[in-house]
């Protein structure tokens, strides 16, 4: 089989190995598809403090079981195929406990501890069986889309913590995927007007033509003055109940606090880049205006199940948000800030 390791920062190989053993109770899972995420570039070209090199990367998973271990259980077999959850949590320590998996003290996941979905196949542990990790995809649902369903699930718990609710006014800030399925989710769940921003001109003119019947304004927000101003014509002059920041940009991040209600809530659900300098945020209008000010990463096996509902049930649409299909050969390409940084959306791994 082939697979892409990570052997150092900036360093990707690809290699032609045997096929992993299944584990007796374990999968061997045979990939279909395997979303790249934000979270795999950050990893490439700055590396990431919980990975141990080399690695294979890639935790949005969806493919096909090809052997069940002995002791794995009576609720898989061969040729079903699957969506895998990127985390592995306990379910016995004391975040596991309070219902937040995420944070789990002994927390693992596919593409650090365990190797990922950038393989033609790769092992699902017992303990990822365990905390209901294992998800079956509807007949209907297409691979590429299934695997969407970690990005979406990650997205569900960002707006459970920030308490979104029908009615609200939401604003997000960057225009990539995850930004794209917080505007669909809001619109779901019954939130409104929604705003989308972004700092790329490309971007904009992206959001405005895949999110123009859900959306009440898409907006450039490179001049930090001028974006405020509008935000606050557009709502009245309050700002908006709910700001998900929603990119990797410390200057969003300051930016967010600028533009929320009283009362209101920003959620910054993008971590900055390593490195990056520290964020200047406006403490007095958080103690003054009763802002909340939250952060999500991850989600919850439960979360994982919502999302995947959400995606076969027709409710969240992600196809259109595939924008490239691509082989392990192109992998690299893919990962590079370069790359990362064209007016593309989700691209998928994909495995004949």
């Amino acid at each position: 089989m082939k697979r892409a390791v990570l052997q150092d920062i900036g360093q990707l190989d690809v290699e032609d190995v045997g096929l992993p053993a299944c584990p007796p109770d374990g999968l061997r899972i045979r990939t279909r598809a395997c979303g790249i995420c934000a979270t795999d570039v950050k990893i490439y070209n700055y590396g990431h403090h919980l990975l141990k090199l080399p690695r294979v990367l890639g935790h949005e998973l969806a493919g096909e079981i090809d052997a069940v271990g002995e002791a794995a259980g009576e609720s898989y077999a061969v040729g079903q195929r699957v969506a895998v959850v990127a985390g592995i949590n306990c379910l016995e320590c004391r975040y596991c406990r309070r219902g937040a998996p995420s944070l789990c003290e002994n927390l693992e996941a596919f593409g650090y501890h365990y190797d990922g979905g950038y393989a033609d196949y790769f092992i699902v542990p017992a303990k990822s069986i365990r905390c209901n990790g294992v998800k079956p995809i509807p007949d209907h649902l297409d691979d590429a889309s299934a695997s969407v369903m970690e990005l979406l699930a990650c997205i569900v718990n960002g707006q459970e913590l920030s308490g979104f609710t029908p009615g609200e006014s939401v604003l997000i800030l960057g225009t990539g995927p995850a930004g794209m399925l917080h505007a669909r989710l809001a619109k779901a769940t019954g939130c409104g007007p929604i705003f989308l921003a972004d700092i790329s001109p490309e971007r904009v003119a992206q959001a405005q033509d895949l999110c123009s019947s859900m959306a009440a304004g898409v907006f450039e927000c490179s001049d930090a003055e001028i974006f405020r101003e509008t935000i606050l014509e557009h709502t009245d002059g309050v700002g908006c109940d709910q700001v998900m920041v929603a990119c990797g940009a410390p200057q969003a991040q300051a930016l967010a606090v600028q533009v929320v209600d009283k009362c209101g809530c920003v959620n910054l659900f993008g971590g900055t880049p390593r490195g990056s300098a520290p964020v200047a945020i406006d403490t007095n209008a958080i103690h003054y205006r009763h802002i909340r000010v939250v952060g999500t990463h991850g989600s919850s096996p439960q979360q994982n199940d919502t999302a995947l509902s959400l995606i076969a049930d027709g409710h969240i649409a992600v196809s259109d948000l595939i924008t490239g299909r691509i082989g392990l050969e192109s992998l690299e390409d893919a990962l590079t800030l370069r790359d990362a940084a064209g007016a593309g959306l989700k691209t998928v791994v994909t495995y004949e």
